[in-house]
């Protein structure tokens, strides 16, 4: 009878030691998982958007044809939706840890599409934006706002600093970055709204 109950209890202990090993290897993959889909959210949402800006900058700077800043535009408003993705598709990672969510992130690279791709794109293409001199200087500001912001918030929002942060510091993180941003841009368009519908 002893030597049946040790086996039972033998064989008990290799199972749960197997699916202790295969949760591991779960858990590990999962974690991987998060951290390149946090980064690829970084990667182009942020960091690839601020070469887009640039981009965007010097054709307006370098005079160049209204085909090239609308080019230049498009694929700002294409990593700028990149990130947004990245980050709803994060969402259920979020919210395993204590309820966490992403949506202040990819609600806040959404209203900068839109921005984008309506007040800006859809403005030049329907001739309600210029780009004549006095305007293409207003754009190169206007855009040079969102920028120095992008940078600012990489700064401190970086997949360096993120690898070992919970779901719950980098949704405060952000919701701190954005708040600070609408607070010192108050007459930018994209902000009063941010600001008003975040209530930031």
């Amino acid at each position: 009878m002893k030597k049946i109950i040790a086996i039972i209890l033998m064989v008990g202990l290799i199972i749960s030691m197997y699916f202790n090993y295969q949760m591991k290897e779960y858990k590990d993959y999962q974690k991987v998982d998060y951290t390149i889909k946090l980064n690829h959210g970084i990667q182009i949402g942020i960091k690839e958007s601020i070469q887009n800006l640039d981009n965007v900058i010097k054709s307006l700077e370098d005079n160049s044809p209204k085909e090239t800043v609308i080019n230049t535009l498009g694929n700002l408003a294409v990593s700028l939706k990149v990130g947004e993705e990245s980050f709803v598709f994060l969402d259920s990672d979020f919210k395993e840890d204590k309820l966490s969510s992403t949506y202040l992130i990819y609600s806040v690279f959404r209203d900068m599409y839109w921005y984008i791709k309506a007040d800006i794109t859809d403005g030049i293409l329907s001739n309600k934006v210029s780009l004549e001199k006095e305007s293409r200087k207003q754009l190169i500001k206007d855009i040079g706002v969102l920028k120095q912001d992008l940078e600012y918030i990489d700064s401190r929002f970086n997949e360096d600093i993120l690898k070992e942060q919970s779901p719950q510091w980098i949704e405060n993180k952000w919701k701190e970055l954005i708040g600070e941003i609408v607070s010192r841009n108050t007459n930018f368009k994209l902000y009063e709204r941010i600001g008003m519908k975040y209530n930031l």
